[in-house]
């Protein structure tokens, strides 16, 4: 199944775009072929210049393509899904995501979180939405200490721990260094409850086995900075806020408030 995470699951395909359906359709692989069925969706599926009817199967060769139209809805980005079978084709398009994602974490980078929340977090769609910047304290001690490989198992247990408190709504990236930037849904109050608890089970945490460790956030509600669309901006505002939970002693959490 292919549409948009809700409370009740994630599909097989995930689409984070609120104009696309819980369920948007179906692919059915088997020897015989795949074949795609379009369920019945506001803006529905476009298959060679032709919007499917809802229940409508069509059979799928390598390099057809399917489109999900959003144009038109406030944002002017429509989803393109290629059908790759072909094994050159899909290590095409294997080495493209590979490209837009940190290999250690698996995490988008810089790019490709900026271009996603120009898709899909303009503040008058995403007014209950909070922007989040963390890293680890003390990581270059971690590195010196206990080595590079511990380091790298500190990046990847911060990451586990990043995807299960965001969910399947939020997004998030490596920044750079053990500096991650994400996005969550809900008020300030909730995702700094959400992120304190984050950040407990981190300290509870034993590290390869070695060490603990803790992180320090800067949390802002995007709906009170008045600049929701400038991705940049918001990050130098919630980097202000993780200033503060340096200065103020680590392992914390600092919010953002405008002058």
């Amino acid at each position: 199944m292919i549409g948009r995470p809700g409370d009740s699951g994630i599909p097989d395909i995930p689409i984070t775009n609120k104009y696309v359906s819980r369920c948007h359709g179906y692919f059915d692989t088997s020897e015989a072929g795949v074949t795609y069925t379009a369920a019945n969706t506001t803006n529905g599926t476009i298959f060679r210049r032709k919007m499917l009817k809802p229940d409508e199967t069509v059979e799928l060769w390598d390099g057809d393509e399917l489109i999900i139209p959003i144009a038109g809805k406030e944002e002017s980005v429509d989803i393109l899904l290629v059908c790759c079978f072909v094994e050159n084709r899909i290590r095409i398009w294997r080495d493209l995501r590979l490209a837009s994602r940190d290999a250690l974490t698996g995490l988008s980078g810089r790019n490709t979180f900026k271009t996603w929340y120009l898709q899909n977090c303009y503040l008058k769609h995403r007014e209950n939405m909070c922007l989040f910047i963390l890293d680890i304290d003390f990581f270059k001690r971690i590195n010196d200490v206990y080595g590079h490989s511990a380091g790298d198992e500190a990046l990847k247990t911060l990451t586990e721990n990043i995807l299960r408190t965001i969910g399947p709504t939020g997004y998030a990236c490596r920044w750079g260094g053990d500096e991650f930037v994400g996005v969550m849904t809900g008020p300030s109050a909730v995702a700094g409850k959400m992120l304190a608890e984050m950040s407990k089970r981190i300290h509870d945490t034993r590290i390869d086995g070695q060490f603990q460790m803790t992180v320090s956030v800067g949390l802002l509600d995007i709906s009170e900075t008045g600049s929701g669309e400038d991705i940049d901006n918001l990050v130098v505002l919630a980097d202000q806020a993780l200033y503060q939970a340096k200065e103020k002693g680590k392992n914390r959490i600092c919010i953002y408030k405008s002058a």
